[in-house]
């Protein structure tokens, strides 16, 4: 048997027909003993040295005077001998598995070994195990008992245990519930279950209702709760996902499938009883009740509102506005308006403008608070970033009074702490450099710095940390002698370094995404076009281009040809060109998208971990810069508010690649005073001004600045 430097127990004579359970518990323990870095002598469990002894004591230790006495038990025979030991290789599995996992606390040990010998005690003597499995928890129940090589199989109490156990299962997990059923559907209380299932999670319970033919099923089927049995009837109808987003007004007799049913092969009609029930289901919430499948309402709305309307509208981009925008015709205000919040990703610049311009022209009374109120503020952040954003904000809030118009602005800006992500607080960053009004700039510094001292005196972490960053980057915008890194303690914002460029091989490498459309196809043409001097050598093969520096500092291009995307082609080329530059060990410093905003998502989705320099079109709001971070932390964002422009993308990219040949530091500032200066007039300043250099993109540096201070991304 294993001996420790801690044990001194005698041993017994062991049967050779029981050598190898013994051996089993055995290799149990060593495996303890190995685990999260332990020496094989002390079982590692936590940073505590007295703990850690405690539980090898207990697992070494007694487990070995365990098995001594089952050894010496007159009482038992052989096939019970086996039983028992059996019993304690469970034990020692289970706590092996469960710690590894996280389901199970080390320091519980002694509990799972006491536990262990009290119902083998009570097993001995035919006693029942049931008030001892219910004065035990789950975690140690659950291995004693209902671990595969449980001893306890033949005692009376035995199964009433594992229902002992699934009851507290239920109350300790119960999103967990229905997957449990199959096992536990003859249990007393089933159909209370499913009807607890469905309250807390109906999503759930309609994954379950489908599938007739199991436990689960079957149960929900027979069910006789009201809620059940709706979103049983609406599971196993014909149109179910289409009626589900309703279940709540279904449920209260508010909607009947029927009217549901007649409105579905009308894409206006849907999309208007959507949007009237979204608008009823935030106002619950404002009164803190949350409609059932709120979510699932969400998402179906946000579905119709891009596959439907924007889709059109952004195919017909070529197309005159009397043709293009038709679709919206009938649209109210309010419509439009989420087509506006929930379409941000996929909408084109163009479109953005239609339906605004749509949605202020339809109010009887352009007033944009009357507007906010009908749809009960709902997403009204991000509405009032996205204004700012394409330029809009001023013209919205000129339609209302300014007293109203300074309550919006500041509403805007309070709570941030409050949401469960940090959207809301980028896209009041992101806001921040667009708003030309500077009453309205000022009006946001002063609730920034009340929120902040407000969190302060609270002692809310989150809340200081929010409202401290903002702050901070809305000076320094305004500012740039204001060292906004080492305020934040992030790496430098105004230079990117040439050295932290370069790869492995003293190369910097950038990759650049190409689409295959008629966009993608003109883009690359004029991007080729800045490479056919003597600067640059050039190199073609059937699926990318390799540019490379023919004077000074090595730089390389790798582009992908705008192949057929409708094939898929472009694609693949990207990904053989991704498969190339690593077998060549050449990693990008640079990443740059060249494209619609549309295609941006599958840019960052290929992304290099490598790159500290990003360049992106249109980027999509939070959840583009917080994609782009995960991947590249430390990575300079150039994006634009709108389409980007090849009058303003070359000389970007000629001035970045003129420092990378000459070995210099990219320092945004003077780069951005000369492209300045060189695009001051007329059309090429109004789109240059759309272009948001590194240091100016203030969400971007937001995420950096907070991932910093609070240990992590959200």
């Amino acid at each position: 048997m294993l001996a420790t430097a801690h044990s001194d127990t005698l041993k017994k004579k062991v049967d050779i027909a029981r050598i190898r359970y013994h051996e089993n518990i055995e290799k149990e323990q060593r495996q303890a003993l190995r685990f999260n870095g332990g020496n094989g002598e002390w079982i590692n469990a936590s940073g505590n040295r007295d703990i850690n002894t405690l539980i090898t004591h207990t697992l070494i230790n007694d487990i070995n005077l365990l098995t001594d006495s089952i050894e010496g038990d007159s009482r038992l025979d052989h096939r019970l001998k086996v039983k028992y030991l059996s019993g304690v290789e469970n034990l020692l599995k289970g706590f092996n598995t469960g710690w590894k996992n996280n389901t199970f606390n080390a320091v519980f040990a002694r509990e799972l070994l006491e536990n262990y010998k009290a119902l083998m005690a009570a097993d001995i003597k035919k006693e029942d195990i049931r008030n001892l499995v219910q004065a035990a928890s789950y975690e140690v129940g659950n291995i004693n008992i209902n671990g595969s090589g449980s001893a306890m199989y033949e005692n009376q109490g035995f199964e009433a245990s594992r229902v002992i156990l699934f009851r507290k299962f239920c109350r300790k997990y119960p999103d967990r519930i229905l997957g449990m059923m199959e096992q536990y559907y003859n249990v007393p209380f089933a159909d209370s279950l499913i009807k607890v299932a469905a309250y807390r999670n109906p999503n759930q319970l309609y994954d379950y209702a489908a599938a007739t033919r199991t436990q689960a099923g079957r149960l929900i089927g027979r069910n006789s709760d009201s809620l059940v049995k709706t979103i049983a009837a609406i599971a196993n109808s014909k149109s179910g996902q289409q009626y589900y987003p309703f279940l709540d007004e279904i449920v209260h007799g508010r909607l009947t499938m029927p009217e549901i049913f007649r409105a579905m092969d009308d894409n206006l009609m849907y999309y208007r009883l959507l949007v009237k029930t979204q608008i009823s289901y935030t106002e619950r919430l404002i009164k803190k009740d949350t409609a059932l499948a709120y979510d699932k309402l969400l998402f179906k709305l946000q579905d119709r509102a891009k596959n439907v309307y924007i889709e059109e509208v952004n195919a017909l981009h070529d197309s005159p506005d009397n043709v293009r925008f038709k679709i919206l015709d009938p649209l109210t205000p309010e419509e439009l308006y989420y087509l506006i919040v929930l379409g941000e990703d996929v909408m084109y610049t163009s479109s953005y403008k239609g339906i605004f311009n749509r949605m202020m022209q339809r109010m009887a009374v352009p007033s944009g608070d009357s507007l906010l109120m009908s749809v009960r503020f709902d997403r009204f952040k991000k509405f009032i970033r996205l204004a700012a954003g394409y330029n809009k904000l001023d013209e919205f809030l000129q339609t209302m009074p300014d007293s109203n118009s300074q309550r919006l602005m500041m509403a805007f800006v309070r709570g941030l702490e409050k949401s469960g992500t940090l959207e809301d607080a980028v896209d009041v960053a992101d806001s921040y450099g667009s708003i030309k009004n500077p009453l309205v700039k000022k009006l946001i510094d002063q609730e920034i710095e009340k929120n902040l001292q407000q969190a302060k005196v609270q002692h809310n972490k989150r809340a200081i940390a929010i409202y401290d960053i903002l702050q901070v980057i809305f000076q320094s915008s305004q500012d740039s002698s204001i060292d906004v890194s080492a305020k934040l303690r992030i790496p430098p914002v105004y230079r990117v370094n040439y050295k932290d460029l370069l790869d492995d091989n003293g190369r910097v490498v950038q990759q650049v995404f190409f689409y295959g459309d008629q966009d993608g196809k003109e883009s690359y043409a004029n991007f080729m076009n800045m490479f056919s001097g003597s600067e640059w050598k050039i190199k073609r093969n059937k699926e990318w281009v390799e540019i490379s520096s023919a004077k000074g500092k090595p730089v390389y291009i790798y582009a992908n040809l705008p192949l057929d995307y409708e094939k898929g082609l472009d694609s693949v080329a990207q990904f053989h060109l991704q498969q190339y530059l690593e077998s060549q060990h050449l990693q990008p410093g640079i990443t740059i998208h060249r494209g619609h905003s549309y295609w941006v998502g599958s840019t960052i989705r290929n992304l290099p971990p490598s790159s500290k320099i990003v360049i992106l079109g249109s980027c999509g709001g939070f959840n583009n810069l917080d994609d782009v971070l995960r991947t590249c932390p430390d990575a300079h964002i150039i994006s634009s508010k709108e389409v980007g422009t090849k009058i303003i993308n070359e000389p970007i990219l000629k001035a970045i690649n003129d420092d990378l040949m000459s070995g210099r530091d990219v320092e945004w500032l003077p780069m951005w005073r000369d492209l300045s200066a060189r695009f001051s007039t007329g059309d090429a300043k109004e789109r240059f001004d759309n272009y948001i250099p590194p240091y100016k993109n203030l969400g971007a540096l937001f995420i950096k600045a907070y991932a910093k201070q609070m240990g992590g991304m959200e």
